[in-house]
């Protein structure tokens, strides 16, 4: 089966065809993306001039700072906890074990099963910005410093699945991986605030995770359409703390698939 062929088989077969079954789960999906749009536009108008709007320091609105974080988190949390769910899904209906007697490697298994989270996230960005883009917000796209930070993001993804999706092999019940992802976007991530009203043990943290990086370098290619040279700092930082994800997530995946494979543990859930 080649590269294509194993695309269908996880994004459509698995993926857009089971979602798409379930019309009540598409409608609270599109519902739960638009929401938080609204939301925080009102508070943008609510509070434009205010010490948030102040702490942006740049020269788009609020409700622009907030929509594209809105729009790219979900890559951050939602697709961390696709594929670790649909590893626990496998565990609980017991296809987990023929999964890994089938021609494919652990990893490769792990890298398509991460495919879908990206589509269906994907499709979330797409929505999210289109609904910014009717409520006023002018986007100055720059291609290929979009390209650049959104490549260098999705590198990062990657490594957080494989991390997330390594743990819930070796501790079948919890995730502490989805769990901290989730309270990072909210809170720690440059999400709907800027890093800069945190306090500075926290600000610390925020820095560790790739997500801040990425929504900063995202808003000046998307915003303000900055080049390459105004973001060299968050694109070098960016590419560390991504190859740092990528390396423990492969190492981290390695370890687990031998362990439950020495201890007989596949089936167990």
């Amino acid at each position: 089966m080649g590269l294509a062929a194993r695309l269908y088989s996880f994004v459509v077969i698995r993926g857009f065809k089971v979602w798409i079954s379930y019309k009540t789960q598409v409608v609270l999906n599109f519902i739960s993306w638009t929401i938080p749009v609204f939301l925080y536009y009102f508070i943008g108008l609510t509070f434009g001039a205010s010490k948030m709007s102040m702490a942006i320091a740049s020269n788009y609105s609020y409700t622009a700072f907030a929509t594209v974080g809105i729009a790219f988190q979900g890559y951050f949390s939602s697709a961390v906890a696709t594929l670790a769910g649909r590893i626990r899904n496998e565990e609980l209906i017991g296809t987990l074990e023929y999964q890994m007697a089938a021609p494919l490697k652990p990893m490769s298994l792990m890298f398509y099963s991460t495919v879908w989270g990206f589509v269906i996230n994907s499709i979330s960005t797409i929505t999210v910005l289109a609904i910014g883009y009717g409520l006023g917000i002018k986007y100055i796209i720059n291609p290929l410093s979009t390209f650049v930070v959104l490549l260098l993001y999705m590198v990062s993804i990657i490594g957080l699945n494989l991390i997330s999706g390594a743990v819930v092999l070796i501790v079948k019940q919890g995730n502490p991986v989805a769990l901290f992802t989730s309270v990072a976007t909210n809170i720690l991530g440059n999400v709907v605030f800027p890093v800069s009203i945190l306090p500075t043990w926290l600000k610390d943290m925020s820095y560790a995770l790739s997500l801040t990086w990425a929504l900063d370098g995202l808003r000046k290619a998307m915003l303000s359409g900055e080049g390459l040279s105004s973001m060299v700092n968050d694109l070098v930082i960016l590419s560390i703390l991504s190859a740092i994800y990528m390396i423990l997530g492969i190492w981290l995946t390695d370890y687990a698939f031998k362990r439950i494979l020495e201890q007989g543990t596949v089936h167990m859930y």
